[in-house]
């Protein structure tokens, strides 16, 4: 049988006997796959001295089983570890918000290697920045734009009318962005949140940037949107992050 190889974050793992795991990763070139990891549970032997160690970068080798979703993993190579992430609670979290958030939004054999690349960015930005809260708040944004589910922010969903500064928006769900003054009497559901925060989270949507690190928000605006991309999320996938709820907003 041919031995597939790839690069891939580990983002999550279950016991399937005293010596193997089932292991989710999300890799660059098959998408999200599971793997049967035979004795990498093991402290010493052939594999390795440690198991798959959650959040972590490996180059992966593994044989693809027909007719299941359980694959066979024969190497695991590590590639980074992000120690600074299992140091620090806020940045554990964060990260684990990011792994949640691709076993949630994808499906198994289906990859984006641009989704890849923006989550090991993600992960080693995480890992170093001295705050990593708009590290991770970048990441939500550009995974929804990447899937296909980004909410229209730049201009009223309805009318079409640019969003004012000067009067609050209602942001819906249901409409799939934000919603102007008069078209709010149409369709009163949604939360309020104000016109900074919509235009700003527009352009943390339409911005390729490299360093993330050095965006500069006022916590009101910060705070806001991380609301209303919880409640967005949280909306279409009927269901909250566990990691939310460590991590204050």
């Amino acid at each position: 049988m041919p031995v597939f190889k790839t690069a891939a974050i580990a983002l999550g793992r279950t016991d399937y006997s005293d010596s193997s795991q089932i292991i989710t990763f999300y890799t660059r070139d098959y998408g999200k796959v599971r793997v049967l990891a035979k004795g990498f549970k093991r402290s010493s032997g052939r594999h390795s001295s440690k198991a798959i160690d959650f959040l972590s970068h490996y180059q992966i080798f593994f044989i693809k089983k027909e007719h299941t979703s359980l694959h066979t993993l024969t190497e695991a190579v590590l590639q980074n570890h992000y120690p600074p992430i299992r140091n620090d609670l806020d940045k554990y979290y964060r990260a684990s918000c990011v792994a949640e958030l691709i076993n949630e939004f994808t499906m198994e054999n289906d990859p984006s290697e641009e989704l890849f690349d923006i989550t090991t960015e993600t992960l080693f930005g995480i890992s170093m920045d001295q705050d990593a809260t708009v590290r991770s708040l970048v990441f939500e944004i550009k995974l929804l734009k990447i899937l296909g589910y980004l909410p229209e922010w730049k201009c009223c969903v309805q009318c079409k009318n640019r969003i004012r500064q000067t009067t609050m928006v209602r942001f819906s769900v249901k409409e799939g962005g934000a919603l102007c003054k008069e078209c709010q009497m149409k369709f009163p559901h949604g939360m309020l949140v104000t016109p900074g925060a919509v235009l700003i989270a527009g352009k943390l949507a339409e911005n390729n940037f490299q360093r993330p690190d050095r965006i500069r928000l006022h916590l009101s605006i910060y705070v806001e949107i991380e609301k209303m991309l919880r409640y967005y999320i949280g909306s279409l996938l009927n269901k909250e992050l566990n990691s939310w709820k460590y991590i204050k907003v």
